[in-house]
């Protein structure tokens, strides 16, 4: 899938491109990407998608992978927070919502805690399931994002139907933004 959006006021703009590969060949998380393979890997969609290969002045290839929610991330007087704790795929767009939210919990534990071994477990209760359901989501998300149903148009408008209607989209999502990192017990 393709996204793609101005940033700097308009000055510069995003191209973010997602194409599943059974591996990663590289040896670092990212390595330079070239405009042939780009417009390869979008070999039959629309013109736009190449005019936005062409005019960018640099393509960076980024490594996707997936990782299994941990089941504890507070040990003692040491706690992990962010991606430390649940590197996540960036389909839900929450990572650094979850590492803010993360934050001020850790904060409440340790402001209500006089005992940091306590306050490092009060956080990892306060956040585990939450933090474990959106990296959960975030990899649910390739699903819906590369449903093979997109590549026939029958099947596409059935899909986006059921899948992305108003109503599909609010029993999936609407648990991301009731969460209130103030009231949450801690």
């Amino acid at each position: 899938h393709v996204v793609h959006y101005p940033l700097r006021e308009g000055k510069i703009f995003n191209f973010a491109a997602t194409i599943e590969r059974a591996e990663w060949d590289e040896k670092a998380w990212t390595a330079e990407g070239t405009k042939q393979q780009c417009h390869e890997d979008y070999a039959g969609w629309h013109d736009d998608i190449h005019e936005m290969i062409d005019v960018s002045p640099k393509l960076l290839k980024w490594a996707y992978l997936v990782r299994d929610p941990l089941s504890r991330f507070a040990y003692g007087r040491v706690a992990l927070l962010g991606d430390a704790c649940h590197p996540t795929l960036p389909f839900l767009t929450q990572g650094a919502v979850m590492a803010l939210e993360d934050g001020v919990v850790l904060a409440r534990c340790l402001e209500a805690y006089d005992d940091i071994p306590t306050a490092l477990q009060r956080y990892e209760a306060a956040r585990l399931e939450r933090d474990n359901r959106m990296v959960a989501g975030a990899n649910d998300m390739v699903r819906h994002f590369h449903n093979p149903d997109y590549r026939d148009p029958v099947k596409a408008d059935a899909y986006i139907d059921r899948e992305w209607s108003p109503e599909a989209i609010a029993a999936r999502y609407e648990w991301l933004f009731t969460y209130n990192v103030n009231t949450v017990p801690v």
